[in-house]
């Protein structure tokens, strides 16, 4: 299962002019990996807009049980106050496709 998450911060709370949030946002980057495999999850990538405030992680989880867990770490919850946090459950083409020739069965 994949997931998708859109982070998005105010430019009053941006990390690059808050150190506290710097330091939050830096601790977060460093242990992103190590956090996420301790609940069998794999970091597809994470990508940073720094100028448009906002970031996105593609994260491949086996259950959303371990996913919840992984969000639970502290490094996560201290972004809290300061990200908006948009989650997606998102499928690759091959799964989309699988899933529009199962729907297209049922209906015929």
């Amino acid at each position: 299962m994949h997931i998708l998450q859109v982070y998005t911060h105010a430019p009053e709370s941006c990390p690059i002019g808050n150190p506290k949030n710097l330091q939050i946002t830096r601790d977060w980057l460093k242990k992103v990996d190590m956090l996420a495999t301790k609940y069998g999850i794999k970091v597809i990538g994470v990508w940073t807009d720094r100028w448009g405030h906002q970031a996105w992680a593609v994260y491949d989880t086996p259950n959303m049980e371990a996913f919840e867990a992984f969000e639970q770490e502290p490094e996560h919850l201290n972004r809290v106050p300061f990200t908006d946090t948009q989650t997606k459950i998102v499928t690759t083409v091959p799964e989309t496709i699988a899933f529009f020739n199962k729907i297209e069965k049922e209906i015929h």
